[in-house]
């Protein structure tokens, strides 16, 4: 028990109130600090040099956007108050003024220039670098007015500018420039939140930021807990050690909302899925080979069992919701006879030995859906060795394209371009497969402004991505969060946990 878990302990017992078995330990008085429990801890401070959503979490409190999503998805302004097309190969951002950085420096369009030109430089390997590679150049004309110029006309401008495009967190370069990597630990945003201390594989502590641009936080103290266990964080949540936990399992829903927490839950634009290393000398060549692991798993039965039935089933890699997906397209219906067959038309009639590598506890039931999907495969003579990494080994597997054999990492994205585009063209970063036609329909896609058009280029881009099987479509699992019954905060649909708004009653 920490110095505040002790307080709040002592607290409780000097009020005369009693905790009944089962019964959330929550503080009766209003609250100023608020602890959230992640499955991982931060990887750094810095926004632009991770891939990885617990970080981008911590980081979002701490650094702004030029634009932020609503709890509905919808494009809403943050450091840019407006934009528009002055033509199509221009962005034009007009910046919100009286901004200012932690440090006092203010904020103006040359810390935005800065910020895109660092994450845009080949040198430094943004792992998000795809979000925003369509942008040639960066234009500062005044201290409020960013252009941002690009080769081709970019539709997905926008997706590439709102916070889960983690380089276009904006950081100050007097700052950066004076001293170097010191972002990475020491983070100096212009956010809600002020940081205070990392503690790794403890805590992240930071502060409100009483001269917000957005208003000062209602919650004066966030506290960041990496908790990778469930069943832990659930403890933690029933005992009043933390306020905030998601990935909750559907079976505990129930049980959660007896003993007095609230459970939030909205559709998620997560995406669940596997995707082949087709790049390696292995079975995962052979087009009939991944035809027959998308036959060999039961999606529909995994869907019951694992997740209750809750969040979609998907039949391409693209959340439902998303532009450019078509049901029409089909996906694959289970058939383990099919599949043994194109096993044997293969060469493998007696199956073959492959890798799997992936994280655990990352998502929602995660490991469940691996191990399901092991044990259907091994049905058909697929021999699935697992490998779960931690996320820090992860990452730098990740960052060195070192993946292999069946890979389920996770991904989101309302557009084809947000998705297809970075895990299927040629030699992009999560990039383990190379089709010259998609390529070069993936990019006509993202340099196509008409809607209509658009679809008919993602359409012919789903057909052969059905027909070459460069992956498993499984699922979009629900986000389901267990809350502090005090905490008034609503979820949102991409996985940011964003505390602007968040009070205790």
């Amino acid at each position: 028990m920490d110095r505040r878990e002790f307080v709040q302990t002592l607290a409780v017992l000097g009020s005369g109130l009693t905790v009944a078995p089962g019964q959330m330990a929550f503080a009766q008085a209003a609250k100023d600090t608020i602890v959230i429990a992640q499955s991982g801890d931060a990887l750094t401070m810095d926004p632009a040099k991770h891939s990885h959503y617990p970080t981008a979490n911590v980081a979002f409190a701490i650094f702004d956007p030029l634009i932020t999503r609503g709890a509905d998805g919808t494009f809403k302004p943050a450091l840019a108050l407006s934009w528009s097309n002055p033509d199509p190969l221009t962005w034009e951002f007009k910046l919100r003024p009286g901004v200012k950085f932690h440090d006092g420096t203010p904020m103006t369009s040359e810390d935005v220039k800065f910020t895109f030109e660092r994450a845009l430089d080949p040198n430094f390997k943004a792992p998000y670098f795809s979000r925003i590679s369509a942008i040639k150049k960066v234009e500062a004309p005044d201290a409020l007015t960013v252009r941002f110029k690009t080769e081709a006309p970019f539709p997905t401008m926008l997706f590439s500018l709102y916070e889960a495009a983690f380089p276009a967190l904006i950081v100050p370069s007097a700052y950066v420039k004076a001293n170097g990597d010191a972002l990475a630990s020491k983070p100096v945003g212009t956010g809600p939140y002020k940081f205070v201390e990392w503690r790794k594989d403890d805590r992240i502590v930071l502060e409100a930021n009483p001269d917000y641009w957005g208003g000062a936080p209602k919650i004066k103290t966030v506290i960041w807990r990496p908790i990778r266990e469930v069943r832990t964080r659930i403890a933690e949540l029933r005992s009043g050690g933390v306020d905030v936990i998601g990935d909750v399992p559907p079976e505990d829903i129930q049980g959660l909302e007896r003993g007095g927490a609230r459970v939030a839950a909205v559709a998620s634009d997560i995406l669940y899925f596997f995707h082949f290393d087709t790049l390696k000398d292995s079975p995962l060549k052979d087009k009939r080979v991944r035809q027959a692991i998308n036959y060999a798993i039961d999606v529909d039965a995994i869907h019951k069992a694992i997740m209750g039935g809750l969040g979609n089933k998907i039949s391409m890699v693209l959340p439902k919701e998303a532009f450019g997906y078509d049901e029409s397209v089909g996906g694959y219906p289970f058939d383990p006879a099919k599949a043994k067959q194109l096993l044997t038309e293969a060469g493998y009639p007696n199956g073959f030995t492959i890798p799997l590598v992936s994280r655990q506890g990352r998502y929602l039931k995660d490991k469940e859906v691996m191990e399901a999907s092991i044990g259907y495969l091994a049905r058909v003579g697929i021999k699935v060795e697992a490998k779960y990494l931690e996320p820090g080994v992860w990452a730098q597997v990740s960052e060195k394209k070192g993946r292999e054999g069946l890979i389920f990492g996770g991904w989101s994205g309302l557009d084809p371009d947000l998705v297809w585009y970075p895990l299927l063209y040629t030699g992009e970063y999560q990039s383990y497969y190379s089709n010259k036609e998609l390529d070069v329909l993936l990019a006509k896609g993202r340099s196509t402004i008409d809607p209509k058009e658009r679809l008919a280029i993602y359409k012919q881009a789903a057909q052969i991505m059905k027909e070459d099987a460069p992956n498993v479509p499984m699922l979009q699992p629900p986000l389901v969060y267990a809350l502090n019954a005090k905490l008034d905060w609503t979820p949102r649909i991409d996985s940011i946990i964003d505390l602007r708004a968040a009070s205790f009653k």
